[in-house]
Order: structure tokens, then sequence, then C-alpha cells
């Protein structure tokens, strides 16, 4: 299948503030692995100030191998509900970028009791980096989210 072949990485990323508890955080990202990923994907945490001194951690993944980008797609996908998935779709412009990234924002607050959903406040984000021969990468951003 074209879509499985044409991502080369997909990166998890979000921000923890002084409020949240970090655990959880990290919780709530291992939602979006496969169950065979969480326990050997491990979280990047970098520590950092906010604007006005507060503590901020941001929390990073990469998933590059075939074999688990074929897992992350399988289980992502099964997790994204059709209006979700249908709403990427529609919202492409806005979701990728000329470099072939699509970028997708999950609500991080549904993920604590993971539930996979769409959200733009405090989100989770995904970023599905395609590789693009020639041309567009839309066309297979599409096959991609439809493709389960």
């Amino acid at each position: 299948m074209k879509g499985r072949q044409a991502v080369q990485s997909i990166e998890l990323s979000t921000i923890a503030h002084a409020t949240e508890d970090l655990e959880k955080v990290e919780t709530a990202l291992a939602y979006l692995l496969p169950v065979s990923l969480r326990g050997r994907q491990p979280f990047n945490r970098r520590y950092l100030q906010g604007h006005y001194g507060n503590p901020i951690v941001t929390f990073e993944a990469h998933v590059t191998g075939p074999t688990e980008l074929a897992e992350f797609k399988d289980s992502f996908l099964k997790q994204l509900s059709a209006i979700d998935k249908l709403t990427i779709i529609r919202d492409l412009d806005r979701c990728a970028d000329k470099d072939g990234n699509l970028y997708i924002r999950i609500d991080k607050q549904r993920m604590y009791d993971g539930r996979v959903r769409l959200g733009q406040d405090d989100p989770i984000r995904v970023r599905i980096k395609f590789t693009r021969f020639t041309g567009t990468a839309t066309p297979l951003m599409i096959e991609y989210l439809e493709s389960e």
C-alpha cells in the first residue's frame, strides 16, 4: 500500500504546564501509540521556563521504523473517528504544509481517558511526514486517512 510506504516518520508532542501531572501527560501520549510500542518508545522531556517564569515540560517521541510506522498507523486510524478523519481531509489545506507534513491536533484532556478526538486547545500534536516523490503529498495523505 502506497500510504504505508509513503510515511517517513511520525512525531508526537505536547506541552505540560506547571499545574499538570507529568505522569498523566505521558500516559495520555502513550495511548496514541500501539500497545507494542508503549514500553519501548520513551518520550523525551525538555524542562523549560514560560514567559512568566512558570515551569513548562515538553514531551516528544518519534516513530521511524517501517514496522513501527505500520503499527502506529493501524492503531491510530482505528482510534480516530470517521468524522474526525473526514474533518482532517476536508481541512487538508490548513492541516498540511508544502513539505509533506500532516499536522493533527488531538484533545489532550480526552486522551487522559484514552479517547482520541480532534482538539485545538492544549493539544497533543501528531506530525506525519510523508515522502513526496513528485508533486503534492495530498493524495498520499487522503489515502493514508482513508485506509483502515
